[in-house]
């Protein structure tokens, strides 16, 4: 068996566990179910009330750490989401599009697909041509509400990254990988804005036929990692901060150790800037410092996100559609 089927049998196997769980969640009626009763209004982004996991404090941008916070959209949510690597016309000879699909299957349960692929813009110094998907990435995540204790939730993630196909060697580092996380977030009555959160992850690391190359200060080997850092909300803006010690240590024969810290802010753009579109974009800047074999490394990032909300949207439609009573 090669490690690639190893490596999406576990994944399949846990991902099954975790299902099977939700799935009962799904069938099994709460006493909310029985007892029917009126909806609460959502609060709009930003509201000082306290978050919950029915109400995301802010959408996963991925660079923001390894795991993902013990939040997830309203039941039955289905998001397209797309994100355009804009920098890549200055920095790359091709473009990457990360484009994806999430899916809260009830509140404690969701799974997430995405493909990386890229195509060569030509405005670089290359004459190359080409493009296809460089990597596939799948995802799932549990969260327990009111865990250990009333003002915390705590999430498992069970994520796996697969490369594929012939990308360019600086698209990936080559390497399959499977991150199961633990992550801990305490919302603070006293300061509704505030959330920290904590967790702890591995990362087992597989080899494969397309080629890669590491960036600075990463590990080449299985590792494990501790997180922890806050947000802050404060309406359209979320400012965050997270810091991140990574070692070898403890599941390979040699040790390397890895520090990160990153602060950052999420802007999400309101919707008078977009001409009222039912696409939610998201706007994020963060710097980057790191520390590892590699010495100091410090950088700066961007990102930018469209999610498209279906369970909105087909409402919207349904009451536009409805009969006038």
């Amino acid at each position: 068996m090669t490690r690639h089927t190893t490596l999406l049998s576990i994944f399949l196997l846990a991902l099954m566990t975790v299902s099977g769980r939700a799935q009962s969640a799904l069938t099994k009626p709460t006493p909310e179910q029985e007892a029917p009763k009126e909806e609460a209004p959502v609060p709009p982004p930003g509201d000082s009330e306290k978050n919950t996991t029915a109400v995301p404090l802010f959408s996963r941008v991925n660079g923001l750490f390894g795991g993902d916070l013990p939040q997830l959209d309203l039941p039955g949510t289905f998001k397209l989401i797309l994100r355009p690597h804009l920098g890549d016309f200055t920095r790359r000879d091709y473009m990457r599009v990360d484009a994806g699909v999430r899916w809260a299957l009830n509140e404690n349960f969701e799974l997430t697909a995405e493909a990386s692929a890229y195509f060569t813009h030509g405005l670089g110094g290359s004459s190359a041509d080409g493009y296809g998907i460089g990597r596939v990435w799948l995802g799932s995540n549990y969260v327990f509400e009111h865990w250990p204790y009333q003002d915390y939730e705590t999430s498992v993630t069970i994520n796996a990254e697969i490369p594929t196909g012939h990308p360019p060697i600086d698209l990936t580092d080559g390497n399959y990988h499977f991150t199961p996380t633990i992550v801990t977030q305490h919302n603070w009555a006293s300061r509704p804005r505030l959330t920290t959160f904590g967790g702890v992850g591995l990362d087992i690391v597989g080899r494969s036929n397309v080629g890669g190359t590491y960036g600075t200060n990463v590990p080449h080997d299985h590792s494990m990692s501790l997180i922890a850092g806050a947000v802050y909300d404060v309406g359209q803006l979320k400012w965050t901060v997270t810091g991140t010690y990574v070692t070898t240590a403890l599941i390979t024969s040699h040790t390397n150790n890895f520090y990160y810290l990153q602060p950052g802010v999420l802007w999400y753009v309101p919707s008078r800037f977009t001409f009222h579109s039912k696409t939610q974009w998201i706007l994020g800047f963060g710097l980057r410092g790191t520390w590892g074999p590699d010495g100091f490394d410090f950088g700066t990032s961007s990102r930018l996100r469209a999610e498209i909300t279906f369970r909105q949207f087909m409402e919207k439609i349904h009451k536009t559609t409805a009969p006038s009573p």
